[in-house]
């Protein structure tokens, strides 16, 4: 990487510091310390010094308490750097992959060392936090061909990229090595979309075509002119007024195992193409499910988790998937009707829960598997005072697990197993999944 020459004096936005990283921090970067600041480096590695470039706004960086900066040169690289695998993903380039220049061992190294802290600073007790270890998705050699679900952005003159790291800027994506072969092969990002697309989603499911959500507030879908490269691909259209499918119905399918799941183009479905059999393996082997249970899987989606506790449950067991969206809802209703044990339910799940109590409900497990926000205080409180026997927890964000995992200490739940999974490699993101137990 090439760089002006750095001025070591209190810098502005844009300005060039010299910095040696040192630990890793929550969120894909490495701590450095410019004259007592802390300083939070994308782009770099664990021992590294680089130059980096100052990304705060000018008027805020002055009495921020830390500042964001980006290497743009390195100076003494760290050993566990290597040649990236996306150069696109680089200085000034997409977001979408910050630690592709590090070694994949060295990643999950890292990652583990974050996770470790974090439930260090949380003060979970009941599990040691040097035996929680990122381990990889089995089968994940190297880390690429993973991702069946690609966002691109689309700028005012059409061209096709992704954002770049805390910018709306569209930058250019080049062979993206992360995505499967079936979006690759697409390379959307040479096409000219129609004038007005803002986004486009492409899906590869493991069931059936491609497909792809063309997104702009003014589209017509009845307007819409499909290129060659499109064929054989389900297309909707997405607009003000909702989601049109113009080649399809507007779902994709995936399969899990010899299970089936139906889920929408444009509803959340896990993008490591291991990803749902690898969880819903160790969710149904932690929860233990038998039957006649009563189950809740909170943040249930269409249904994944559901399906394999409704299984082991039986027609004598009752499972309950509930989920916020309307149109996970309804699908999650599709993929359970076989189960006459099972039902989905659409609200709030805080909110649910605290009917449910209300009402006598008393599950002898519950899966839940929330946004990055995590659960929070409230409804781990809920579940602690109303589970039977055990709770599992599914997490895409260590930060808010921790704090949750502590909570429920508080109440007298103790984490009995904590294992996570790198299903985003080349990034900071991990998969955590965590059982608890009532003490005593």
């Amino acid at each position: 990487m090439a760089a002006p020459h750095a001025d070591d004096a209190p810098a502005p936005a844009g300005r060039m510091i010299t910095l040696t990283c040192d630990r890793p921090a929550a969120g894909g970067t490495f701590v450095a310390r410019h004259e007592g600041r802390v300083v939070f480096v994308r782009g770099s590695a664990p021992a590294e010094t680089v130059i980096a470039r100052l990304v705060e706004d000018p008027q805020e960086a002055a009495k921020a308490r830390f500042w964001r900066a980006e290497a743009v040169e390195v100076l003494e690289p760290s050993t566990d750097r290597v040649p990236t695998v996306w150069p696109e993903a680089g200085t000034d380039g997409v977001g979408g992959a910050d630690w592709a220049h590090i070694a994949l061992p060295a990643q999950r190294r890292i990652a583990t060392e974050v996770l470790q802290e974090l439930l260090s600073r949380a003060k979970v007790t009941t599990f040691p936090p040097e035996d929680a270890q990122v381990e990889p998705a089995p089968g994940d050699r190297d880390g690429l061909g993973w991702r069946t679900r690609v966002r691109y952005a689309v700028d005012a003159a059409g061209r096709v990229g992704m954002r770049g790291w805390r910018s709306h800027d569209v930058r250019p994506v080049g062979s993206d090595p992360l995505a499967v072969r079936a979006i690759s092969e697409l390379d959307l990002p040479s096409w000219t979309p129609p004038r007005g697309t803002e986004a486009l989603d492409v899906i590869a499911p493991s069931d059936g075509p491609v497909a792809v959500v063309i997104i702009g507030r003014d589209l017509d879908p009845a307007a819409l002119e499909l290129p060659a490269r499109l064929d054989g691909v389900d297309v909707s259209v997405q607009n003000s007024s909702g989601l049109h499918p113009v080649r399809g119905d507007g779902t994709v399918r995936e399969k899990v195992g010899e299970r089936s799941f139906v889920v929408a183009q444009t509803g959340f479905w896990q993008s490591h193409r291991l990803a749902a059999e690898v969880l819903a393996e160790v969710v149904a082997a932690d929860l233990g499910v038998r039957e006649g249970d009563a189950v809740w899987d909170l943040y249930g989606g269409v249904g994944l988790f559901a399906a394999g506790a409704a299984r082991a449950a039986g027609a004598a067991g009752s499972v309950v998937s509930v989920e916020g969206g309307t149109r996970a809802t309804a699908l999650a209703t599709r993929n359970l009707a076989d189960f006459p044990g099972a039902r989905a339910e659409n609200g709030d799940c805080t909110q649910w829960v605290k009917r449910a109590i209300t009402s006598g409900a008393r599950p002898n497990r519950v899966v839940l598997d929330p946004p990055r926000a995590g659960a929070g205080a409230e409804l781990m409180r809920l579940l602690c005072e109303a589970v039977g026997e055990r709770i599992v927890y599914v997490s895409c964000e260590p930060s808010t697990l921790a704090r949750d995992l502590a909570a429920a200490e508080a109440a007298g739940w103790r984490v009995a197993d904590l294992r996570a999974v790198d299903l985003f490699p080349h990034t900071h993101h991990i998969e955590s999944i965590a059982v608890l137990e009532r003490t005593a």
